[in-house]
């Protein structure tokens, strides 16, 4: 799978090698030096900021009721911020603590 990097200015140059190490945390993974999602890849160097909040996530078919997640949103000097959504607090917590190193 080719990996594609959000921020042209700094891609990594071994992915294939980072991803070896990387830890999955729900549907993403976190290595040293990025976080992967989707086919794609934040390198943590260009991340400036990272916020989290308390959401609902409502699938379709529901009958309104939402679930209960985090969503971590996650400045990288774009336009529109990362918006990455996690269900566990232990996870969201594992994920900004791996991003800070």
């Amino acid at each position: 799978m080719a990996w594609k990097c959000i921020v042209t200015d700094d891609p990594i140059t071994d992915i294939k090698e980072d991803r070896k190490c990387a830890v999955r945390v729900e549907q993403y993974k976190v290595s040293p030096q990025a976080i992967y999602f989707n086919g794609q890849y934040l390198p943590l160097a260009s991340i400036r900021d990272v916020q989290v909040h308390e959401s609902s996530f409502t699938p379709g078919m529901s009958c309104g009721k939402g679930i209960p997640v985090y969503k971590l949103r996650i400045d990288y000097g774009a336009d529109k911020p990362l918006v990455l959504m996690v269900e566990k607090e232990k996870n969201v917590q594992k994920i900004t603590e791996m991003i800070k190193g």
